[in-house]
């Protein structure tokens, strides 16, 4: 049986994931194992946002490349502007439902598409 969520939801799910690991850059990416992969990114904004935080060796460095970036469906200050500490169990959140979404038991609906 295949769930849906609907991709407004999905792409809260993923910047909130993002917004944890920017917040407490780099060492919210030192386990590597706890980390999200790109591939469990749904969203094509969420997958930038991760590719620039990944390439970052600093939080300011991953900062400005964030807010470098131009994105179609995310506002970027604001995502800056979010305080990540309440995130923490985002990015496990989205390296589950990346699985899911391997392995089709969970799939995006837009409503009114």
């Amino acid at each position: 049986m295949t769930t849906t969520i609907k991709k407004l939801d999905q792409q809260r799910h993923e910047l909130k994931a993002l917004r944890y690991l920017l917040e407490y850059f780099p060492a919210s990416v030192q386990n590597r194992a706890a980390v999200p992969d790109r591939e469990d990114f749904q969203i094509p904004d969420t997958r930038l946002i991760y590719d620039a935080l990944m390439a970052a060796k600093t939080k300011d460095e991953a900062t400005r490349a964030i807010q470098e970036l131009d994105l179609e469906e995310t506002d970027v200050e604001s995502f800056l502007r979010l305080g990540g500490q309440y995130y923490h169990t985002y990015p496990q959140l989205v390296k589950e439902r990346g699985q899911e979404f391997r392995t089709g038991t969970i799939k995006i609906v837009v409503p009114g598409e």
